[in-house]
């Protein structure tokens, strides 16, 4: 510094030359009037020596902030492993604890119940808003068989399952249908099957009784029935129906008569070796059926279900709200399960379920025909 002046407002160096600060303006403060200070000169030696400490110095900072850190990472792990010290010898005294603890409330039991043996026994007192159990199993056990009787029946009516019990149930319950859907002067339209006594003996038919042996139809397409009473009644023989002559007069296999055509014909019942034979008077008239056909709007079948148990078992569908001798179409979905003829007379063939459809003009009416065999 030498030859320059500082400033003591701003603190800028300028000449001393200079009468005032060429920055702010301020005269030079003259402070002391001694020669000022030459600064001395330092030798590349020096300045080698003093860059030789100051490395030193800091490398000794250095060491001393790592041995600080160590210091600390130990004081850190000591303090880490007295506490998991802590931790473990807390455990261990909770865990003694709750062995205590429990010890003493099983001598506090023993003892209670060394005082409750001397003691004498208090009655029970049954509380009037508690069901009894016997009440809760029986009503569990309705339950369970309901719903096992429910799924099963239904599982049974969808075909998944074939369950004997149910194929009864619906062949006795199709049989009174039968018999009160029925006209009185008709009857179950299947073909009686051949029976077989217990031990495997047959039983021949002696004798044939008719309703009647004399008949008079006054118009095509009038109906009666003849029923059959064999002897004796548990006969194993069958017995069939025919007509003489079916241009005069047609019979079903349950011995309903139609009136065909004018004449006389003779319906004759075969069971075994007898006989028995029923004289048809049919007259001239005309046709019963007439345009009234037309004003039916929807069939009814007899039977929208029927259920067969046995290949060749047979039933006799009818229109009930058709005049007699309405012409009726009759045409069955899967002929290996089940037939129909052009008189309704439905036969069961194969296993399985199909549709029977009766049809007049453009109506139309269906019965499912099940048939549960082998």
């Amino acid at each position: 510094m030498l030859n320059k002046n500082v400033c003591p407002n701003c603190g800028q160096l300028y000449d001393t030359n200079l009468s005032k600060c060429p920055l702010c303006g301020t005269a030079p403060q003259v402070v002391d009037t001694a020669d000022p200070v030459q600064r001395k000169r330092i030798t590349e030696a020096e300045r080698k020596q003093r860059r030789a400490e100051r490395k030193e110095a800091e490398q000794e900072a250095r060491r001393r902030r790592k041995d600080a850190q160590f210091m600390r990472d130990a004081d850190e792990e000591r303090a880490f492993e007295e506490e998991e010290a802590r931790r473990k010898e807390e455990k261990r005294r909770l865990k003694e604890e709750k062995k205590a603890a429990r010890r003493a409330l099983e001598t506090e039991e023993e003892e209670e119940g060394a005082v409750r043996s001397a003691a004498p026994e208090a009655p029970r007192v049954r509380d009037p808003r508690r069901v009894p159990r016997v009440f809760l199993i029986l009503s569990a056990l309705v339950l369970l068989a309901a719903l096992l009787v429910g799924g099963s029946y239904l599982l049974w009516k969808l075909d998944v399952m074939d369950l004997p019990f149910y194929d009864d149930l619906a062949a006795k319950r199709d049989a009174q249908s039968t018999q009160s859907a029925l006209p009185s002067n008709e009857a179950d339209d299947r073909v009686p099957s051949q029976t077989v006594r217990p031990d495997g003996s047959a039983v021949a038919c002696t004798g044939i009784t008719l309703s009647q042996t004399e008949l008079v139809l006054e118009k095509v397409g009038d109906q009666t029935q003849i029923s059959v009473t064999l002897t004796p009644a548990n006969t194993t023989d069958e017995y069939f129906f025919s007509s003489s002559d079916p241009a005069v007069a047609k019979v079903s296999s349950v011995g309903i008569v139609t009136a065909v055509g004018s004449g006389e014909a003779v319906i004759t019942v075969n069971c075994g070796s007898k006989s028995a034979a029923c004289t048809v008077r049919c007259g001239s008239g005309e046709d019963s059926t007439t345009t009234e056909a037309v004003a039916v709007t929807e069939l009814q079948l007899i039977k929208d279900d029927m259920t067969f148990f046995a290949a060749g078992e047979n039933y006799v569908l009818s229109v009930t709200n058709l005049p007699a001798g309405t012409p009726v179409e009759w045409r069955s979905l899967d002929e290996s399960i089940a037939t129909v003829d052009s008189n309704g007379h439905v036969t069961a063939v194969g296993p399985g379920t199909t549709r029977v459809i009766a049809t007049v003009g453009e109506l139309s009416a269906e019965c499912w025909v099940r048939c549960r065999f082998e």
